[in-house]
């Protein structure tokens, strides 16, 4: 998940300072939270609604490498969890 982390959180940015075009994903789109970059950065805006800065303390941790456990750190689940509830926010499980 690594490689599409780091591209989802560069595009999560993209989204965030408004640079979002049409052909975009959706929230709640996809079927695994690294499925692509566009699904990813959704993923990431649902995970910084649970915890306001999440995004840039996950950041933070990933300069030495990745583990799923930094979203067990910091949100309580893994990604994959999150994923579930995230696609149930949407209605889109």
């Amino acid at each position: 998940m690594a490689k599409g982390l780091i591209e989802g959180i560069a595009d999560y940015v993209r989204l965030k300072s408004g640079y979002v075009v049409s052909n975009w994903a959706k929230n709640g789109q996809g079927t695994r939270c690294d499925e692509s970059y566009l699904v990813t950065a959704c993923f990431l805006d649902y995970c910084n609604s649970l915890r306001n800065g999440f995004v840039a303390e996950l950041n933070k941790k990933m300069r030495s490498g990745y583990s799923n456990n930094f979203f067990v750190e910091l949100l309580g689940k893994t990604p994959d969890q999150f994923f579930v509830d995230y696609k149930a926010k949407y209605n889109t499980a």
